[in-house]
């Protein structure tokens, strides 16, 4: 996987500058499972017939078949972009050819594998920022992922399964989709298919059976799959016919960033996933002292608060700053101009006698906090994301 440079980095301000995204004018329809065999691939190219079958102008932009007999035979006579080839390593890897779909400027593309990782020279680094091009452009895009890929579930995932997973889907790559399918298979079912080598070659299977298609690890991952896409089936309200009361607006969520970097790292996937059930708007807000400017903080320490930042970012946050040496005025400040309804923010740093006689950022947004739900969540130590 190609690794970006700490040179190459953008700081924190220049995130600020590309925080506003144009609007796609395609539509996006992603097929979410719970792993590899359930049929994602399968049901999206049966979809896609269909809508052929309607005269609709569709292509196959990347179709992964995994040396799956019945899968490459459900491509049918599909029209297929042909592939573009990149020599790596002395050998040659086949990328979807992402300048060729867009030439071709079909009504829907089919672009599987969102979170794949693409060979190094390319014009982007993931397939779903390939996918956020041909948005961008004007076609409509049906993909498919498995639910450990998203970046917001990986503490749940590797709490779950003791998984690391390395190739990640921005949260709000699914929650701005138009459309989420879910495609699941009972966890007997899929061990079944496994065992018949449906999914994998007969040596591969085993290995996978006593490890990441374990019974435990399978159900953990289907209800979580089950989950993210009730979360995120329904983008609004439908149509009133009258009888229904008026809407209220949702509820707008915050988290305030504290200068350190693993509770930042914890509570950003924590106001993310909360944002992702109440399907609402959320900010990260960090309230920048003088002596917490960049040339105040160690290189290692900017890049790990930039690195934050850019998490905040991909998983779907507005990113706000501040500078007041009154972090915690500073925090209920915004709030109240925003109408946030719940603020998050890390438990206090200071106990006992010492947070009463100087009480500390939290403290004092707790005592000021009227009218405002505040949620001091624990802080969950983990590794870097």
């Amino acid at each position: 996987m190609p690794s970006s440079t700490t040179r190459d980095r953008p700081d924190p301000e220049s995130f600020l500058r590309i925080a506003s995204r144009d609007p796609k004018r395609g539509n996006l329809k992603v097929y979410l499972g719970q792993a590899a065999g359930v049929g994602k691939t399968y049901r999206m190219l049966d979809d896609a017939h269909a809508m052929r079958g309607r005269g609709i102008d569709i292509v196959a932009g990347f179709v992964e078949t995994h040396g799956r007999a019945e899968t490459a035979a459900r491509i049918g006579d599909l029209e297929v972009v042909p592939r573009k080839l990149v020599p790596y390593k002395g050998a040659i890897l086949e990328e979807m050819d992402l300048a060729a779909v867009i030439a071709r400027k079909p009504e829907v593309a089919i672009v599987d594998e969102l979170a794949h990782t693409n060979a190094p020279g390319g014009k982007n680094e993931k397939r779903w920022q390939d996918v956020e091009h041909l948005l961008v452009a004007g076609i409509s895009v049906m993909t498919a992922v498995n639910v450990q890929h998203l970046e917001g579930v990986q503490d749940v995932v590797k709490s779950a399964t003791g998984l690391e997973v390395k190739e990640r889907v921005p949260d709000r790559v699914i929650r701005e989709a138009d459309a989420v399918v879910n495609v699941d298979l009972p966890v007997p079912e899929l061990r079944d298919r496994l065992k018949e080598g449906k999914v994998y070659p007969a040596a591969q299977a085993l290995v996978a059976l006593e490890n990441f298609f374990r019974e435990e690890n399978l159900t953990s991952l289907r209800e979580l799959a089950l989950r993210e896409t009730a979360e995120n089936v329904d983008h609004g309200p439908t149509g009133s016919s009258g009888s229904f009361p008026a809407i209220a607006p949702p509820i707008r969520v915050a988290v305030a960033l504290p200068l350190d970097p693993v509770a930042a790292r914890s509570l950003i996937r924590r106001g993310s996933r909360m944002a992702g059930r109440m399907n609402t708007r959320w900010y990260a807000i960090y309230v920048r002292r003088k002596r917490d400017r960049p040339e105040n903080l160690s290189a290692s320490r900017h890049r790990e608060l930039t690195e934050n930042i850019q998490l905040a970012m991909t998983l779907g946050a507005t990113i706000v700053y501040r500078e007041s040496e009154d972090v915690a005025t500073a925090i209920l400040d915004f709030v109240r101009e925003e109408r946030v309804g719940v603020l998050v923010i890390g438990r206090p740093s200071r106990k006992g006698l010492k947070g009463r006689l100087a009480p500390g950022i939290v403290q004092r947004v707790l005592e000021q906090a009227d009218g405002i739900d505040v949620l001091v969540a624990d802080i969950l130590r983990e590794g870097p994301p």
